[in-house]
């Protein structure tokens, strides 16, 4: 007869470093899981484990914020991937930082318009797909990963080459 055993785990539990006052605070925020905000995917993704997670983690560094978003974002893409979709993110409870002349929205266009492009968006696929991002503001445009005033753009030739101001201006002057 084979027997196998374990031996006794003996090391110490590692408890986060936070006060009682600190965790209480802690908890509080990362308690936020069980609202009502995130109700309809309770039934599918426990909140508990990610909750404790989110504990641990807040305590360890200090309750900084950004670990608190982190965990509710890992828990909104875990029910998202069970098919809920939960709108969480607003301008005071973790914002997504947006570059200059863009802002976030919940639910940003897959191909947005670009300078080379710039119907892309409306003439994208639509899918049912939805990802938050950040989206150029009116009147901007994507231009190497930035959003620049429409009329900044360049141009295309008939063969469908994008030229920038600055090319199409360089080109003028060897010319």
């Amino acid at each position: 007869v084979l027997s196998c055993s374990c031996l006794p785990d003996l090391r110490e539990d590692e408890d986060p470093p936070c006060t009682a006052e600190n965790k209480q605070v802690i908890e509080r925020q990362c308690n936020v899981l069980k609202s009502d905000k995130f109700k309809e995917c309770h039934s599918l993704v426990n909140p508990d484990d990610f909750i404790e997670i989110c504990i641990y983690d807040m305590c360890q560094y200090d309750g900084m914020m950004s670990a608190l978003c982190d965990i509710v974002q890992v828990y909104v893409d875990t029910c998202k991937n069970h098919g809920i979709t939960i709108k969480w993110r607003n301008s005071t409870f973790c914002p997504l930082p947006c570059p200059s002349r863009s802002h976030y929205k919940d639910c940003v266009s897959a191909c947005p318009s670009t300078c080379s492009d710039i119907y892309a968006s409306s003439l994208c696929e639509k899918t049912e797909e939805c990802t938050e991002g950040c989206e150029c503001d009116d009147n901007y445009v994507l231009s190497n990963g930035n959003c620049v005033p429409l009329s900044s753009c360049g141009c295309t030739d008939d063969d469908n080459n994008y030229y920038s101001v600055s090319s199409l201006w360089s080109k003028c002057l060897t010319s």
